[in-house]
């Protein structure tokens, strides 16, 4: 898809390419270093996360090129609440031996393992919230200069709107109703942008932290898009 000031293109990773999972896992790590699946390490986020879990249909996710510079990414389920299970249940020798890998290169990743894995079983108590197929986006992260003021008003790109959209059509198609992701409590600046595109945010905790969970309608957020007119092309990978 071209536009005002470049070209862009919304690229679906493929699992076996390792320089694909390499990309995806050093952009998680660049914008989202402070997250649980960030804490498991660049190892494990390349050779588990963005190779095994998307080769399974586990995970998906996709790379934001403009000009064939990779602008950011996202990361997407359909099982929001048993992917991580599921992953471990199929996988545990390999999971071990890739953590294992990840502390022989760093020794201070064991206090970011045992919170991730904090995570992971907080999450076999959210049966309250549904069942799978739920839609979820993992991860999302664009790179500062592709969201600056400047970057906007030369290309008229919402990136981080287009991966949303990427995500949402893609859930949609596969008649899903309704999208979630996890944020941090004190992320507001994040809560803000997911509210002003039509969230309901609800206050809760994972693995005793507070997080908000964003939850978005995928038929009146993908209405919404298209009457505004969004990029041309935005849903192309």
């Amino acid at each position: 898809m071209t536009g005002a000031g470049g070209r862009f293109q919304i690229r679906e990773v493929d699992p076996s390419k390792r320089s694909d999972a390499a990309l995806v896992a050093r952009l998680h790590l660049q914008l989202l270093d402070f997250g649980p699946m960030a804490g498991l390490g660049e190892i494990f986020l390349r050779d588990f996360c963005y190779t095994v879990l998307i080769r399974e249909g586990l995970l998906r996710a996709a790379v934001y090129e403009a000009d064939g510079h990779a602008a950011g990414f996202i990361a997407y389920t359909d099982r929001s609440i048993t992917f991580h299970r599921d992953a471990l249940r199929k996988h545990p020798f390999q999971v071990g031996w890739v953590l294992l890998r990840s502390i022989a290169v760093d020794a201070r990743m064991v206090a970011k393992i045992v919170r991730a894995v904090r995570v992971i079983h907080s999450r076999r108590r959210e049966t309250r919230i549904g069942t799978d197929p739920l839609a979820e986006v993992v991860a999302i992260g664009v790179l500062p200069e592709y969201r600056s003021p400047k970057f906007m008003r030369r290309t008229g790109r919402k990136i981080s709107e287009e991966l949303i959209l990427h995500a949402a059509r893609w859930f949609r198609e596969r008649g899903l109703e309704r999208m979630r992701l996890v944020v941090d409590a004190d992320n507001l600046q994040t809560v803000l942008f997911y509210h002003g595109l039509g969230a309901r945010v609800e206050p809760c905790e994972q693995a005793g932290v507070p997080v908000i969970h964003v939850w978005f309608d995928l038929g009146d957020l993908l209405r919404t898009a298209e009457g505004d007119g969004g990029p041309e092309g935005a849903e192309a990978g």
